[in-house]
């Protein structure tokens, strides 16, 4: 815990000796070097955070990259134990940090840019570490405490992130490095740092000032990390295309290659699957020598639909790093993650021959259980589970993000679907949890929050509030943590109050400002996603998610013992269907038109009037097959699918909803490792909101549903659909669920294992029940 750490900066000798000056430091870096003697048998454990960001380095070895991602409200800290890292000896650590100047970020071009899911407050460069070095007899040995710990600090006055032209506004980053002109080796303990200037005091990290006593708060409003510290393993590349005049290099195998004075060699390596990871590079001599490295999700590019392996055909297209030699041994790691499955290493040697270590690198993410597993002999069950789960893994981080390759930022109506998805596979819920503070802190004061948050640039969405009052509910519902629905609930009342005020005189939301967002439709790509009926009128569509969100905010209030408010949001609610009712059903079609002055029909809106109990029954079966029979009909993609497949499962039309699957079983005929953006033409090659299936699999084929707050109740319904078989385990936060479902002549034999006083419901295809108790049981 912090007790007598100071802020480091960047000393103003230090800022005028590098000539970088005001509005020109957003995206550089500032390298903290410690150098400490240690005996034997010592432990330290340290607290450490930065503005804006950092990654830790203790004798060479990489350790983690901080701070969590928060605010200028919330600064948060890491706490990580050092101990197995320390030498009898000398020991350096070395801090690298990145600022990203918040008044500074919006105004991005190719030459400059800030990561977008990294935003604080303006301070330049800092760093705080608290922890002492203990011997055996807990008798203080050394001290890496900021204030009192010797730190040197150079400023780096050679490069500074930068963008690409796909990747501008977005949150990926590339670097061009040329290491003649910086100290390369500075995080190497050989390294001679006697010149590096001493790093300056500053403020107190805890505030001791009597201001802080009448409620002036500090500049960095120091917050303990809230989510577990990301997982980091080493891995390697699989295999290579590498040839050098068509000759096979085999540069994995052989650990090494060496290009000739004067000579070009282009490398391909491959992962195997799309993953996140900091990749390391060697290099030795080559002076003057220039590499490109390309990292890339598939060969083709953007909106290709070829074999995602199909390097022959297949162009490359991807954000690269360009790194200039120095003549030195190099080991370069780039400082903010990469995604990849593919990498292309181009090497062009000048007057000096380059040698290169066989790359590596070290994977990361987010450290969630997976908890469930599915299993059929129906081949494509276990290999789309695998890559859903995969692509749910690489989208978290210290946030939700849409996706790892470009935005890496969190969106609400992402970050909903990723959480679903999470539930139904794991009891870690800290994620979620965070993501829900994370929009709470994002609300702005129109009373809709940020369409993503935390960003260093704002953004809204005006139909993400809605997802965030969805993700409210079902957070509460999976885990009745009632702390956290307390301190985001306000937000609820003000973001349904703003729909409000938008009702016209017809009683439908229209035009809500902002980015009314709803699907990639390409009938929508001129207005950017935003439903066409918007441009005449009210949106069925919209209308009908805020009356679902007014359903949502209804039952978490009257679950939190607020009744009026839930009975003023029925109310609402029930007008706002009765203005659907009357103004947008097209008897002749059998469907609710997308808006009363617009005759487009679209799947969205009629998934929507079945969440909402507008069809039932029958009548829900017919809606639901016209969308389906009517070719004009729009089509939900990966984005809008849960909706689509959760009314297809309250009409129970189980049929359709294999039929649909089709789109995702069809991506493992193209080798995909992850689930893309859209089903086809797709620009991100890993996009969370698209591993619906991994969801489905658990809850609707396995058939295993809470009922109640908390898995009071467990409802298991198998829909088989056409398999012949089924096994697993399903997570609950009160146990794993295991199951076996097998068809013998013609018959289905069901078993499944419920933890110990566990209730449950078994429901037969034939709608017959039977109560259930903890144990095994064979039906």
């Amino acid at each position: 815990m912090w007790n007598e750490a100071r802020w480091l900066k960047v000393p103003m000798e230090e800022i005028r000796r590098r000539k970088i000056y005001h509005g020109d430091m957003t995206g550089r870096f500032a390298y903290f070097r410690c150098e400490m003697d240690l005996p034997d048998k010592v432990h330290l454990t340290v607290d450490i955070t930065a503005s804006s960001r950092y990654r830790l380095w203790v004798n060479s070895r990489p350790v983690l990259s901080g701070p969590c991602k928060g605010d200028a409200w919330r600064q948060y800290y890491e706490t990580v134990e050092l101990t197995d890292l320390l030498v009898p000896g000398r020991n350096v650590f070395c801090v690298q940090v990145l600022y990203n100047d918040p008044n500074t970020a919006e105004i991005q071009t190719d030459e400059r840019a800030a990561i977008y899911g990294v935003m604080g407050v303006q301070s330049g460069h800092r760093l705080a570490v608290e922890g002492d070095v203990y011997n055996e007899d807990d008798i203080v040995v050394g001290t890496l405490t900021t204030g009192r710990a010797d730190w040197r600090v150079w400023l780096d006055n050679s490069f500074y992130l930068k963008s690409s032209d796909i990747t501008c506004y977005l949150g990926a980053v590339t670097e061009e490095i040329d290491f003649s002109r910086m100290p390369a080796p500075w995080k190497e303990k050989g390294f001679d740092a006697s010149g590096w200037i001493k790093a300056e005091v500053a403020d107190t990290v805890l505030p001791t000032s009597i201001l802080f006593s009448v409620g002036v708060q500090p500049k960095f409003r120091i917050r303990e990390r809230e989510i577990p510290l990301l997982y980091e393993k080493e891995d390697a590349f699989e295999r290579d295309f590498s040839r050098v005049d068509g000759n096979e290099v085999g540069l994995l195998e052989k650990g090494s290659i060496t290009v000739a004075p004067g000579q070009n060699v282009e490398l391909i390596l491959d992962a195997g699957a799309v993953k996140n990871g900091y990749p390391r590079y060697v290099f030795r001599g080559g002076r003057g020598g220039t590499v490109t490295i390309t990292y890339f999700e598939k060969f083709g590019g953007q909106g290709s639909d070829l074999r995602r392996t199909d390097y022959e055909n297949g162009e490359i297209s991807g954000l690269t790093d360009t790194v200039c030699l120095s003549g030195e041994e190099i080991c370069y790691e780039p400082f903010w993650v990469r995604t990849f499955r593919f990498v292309r290493v181009h090497i062009r040697a000048k007057e000096e021959a380059v040698v290169l270590l066989a790359p590596n690198f070290r994977r990361t993410g987010y450290p969630l259980e997976v908890d469930s597993y599915i299993h059929s002999s129906s081949p494509w069950v276990e290999r789309l589970w695998d890559i859903c789960v995969r692509t749910l893994g690489n989208c978290m981080m210290e946030t939700y993000m849409d996706c790892p390759y470009y935005e890496q930022l969190q969106f609400a109506m992402d970050t909903r679907l990723e959480a679903l998805f999470t539930y139904a596979v794991s009891g870690d819920y800290a994620l979620a949890r965070k993501a829900l503070i994370d929009f709470h802190y994002g609300m702005q004061p129109e009373g809709l929050t940020a369409g993503k948050y935390p960003s260093a640039y704002l953004q809204v969405l005006s139909t993400f509030s809605l997802h965030y009052i969805y993700m409210l509910w079902e957070y509460y519902q999976q885990t009745g943590d009632r702390e956290t629905v307390r301190f985001c609930q306000g937000d609820i009342d003000r973001i349904l109050d703003y729909f409000d005020a938008k009702i016209g005189e017809d009683g439908l939301v229209g035009r809500l400002k902002f980015w009314e967002f709803v699907d990639w439709q390409p009938d929508w790509s001129e207005f950017s996603g935003i439903p066409r009926a918007l441009q005449q009128g009210a949106s069925t569509i919209i209308n009908l998610m805020y009356a679902y969100a007014l359903s949502c905010a209804g039952s978490l209030f009257a679950a939190m013992g607020r009744g009026g408010l839930a009975g003023e949001y029925k109310s609402r609610r029930e007008k706002v269907l009765e203005s659907i009712q009357r103004l947008c059903w097209d008897a002749e079609k059998g469907m609710y038109r997308e808006g009363p002055e617009c005759c487009q029909f679209t799947q969205h809106a009629q998934s929507w009037a079945v969440l909402n109990g507008l069809v039932e029954g029958e009548a829900a079966r017919a809606v639901l097959t016209n969308a389906i029979e009517d070719k004009a009909c729009l089509k939900c993609f990966f984005s809008t699918a849960y909706e689509w497949f959760r009314a297809l499962e309250k009409a129970e039309m189980y049929g359709a909803m294999r039929d649909c699957l089709n789109d995702w079983i069809s991506l493992l005929e193209l080798d995909c490792t992850t689930c893309p953006e859209t089903p086809r033409g797709s620009r991100s090659e890993c996009h969370a909101w698209s591993a619906l299936p991994m969801y489905e699999m658990v809850r609707t084929m396995a058939g295993v549903v809470p009922e109640g707050i908390g898995w009071e109740h467990v409802r298991i319904q198998p829909n088989t659909m056409d398999l012949e078989d089924l096994q697993g385990k399903a997570a609950t936060p009160k146990g794993d669920i295991s199951f076996r479902y097998e068809k013998a002549d013609g018959v289905w034999h069901y078993l499944v294992e419920l933890p110990e006083g566990m209730e449950a419901t078994f429901v037969y295809p034939d709608g017959n029940q039977v109560r259930l108790n903890g144990g095994k049981v064979q039906m």
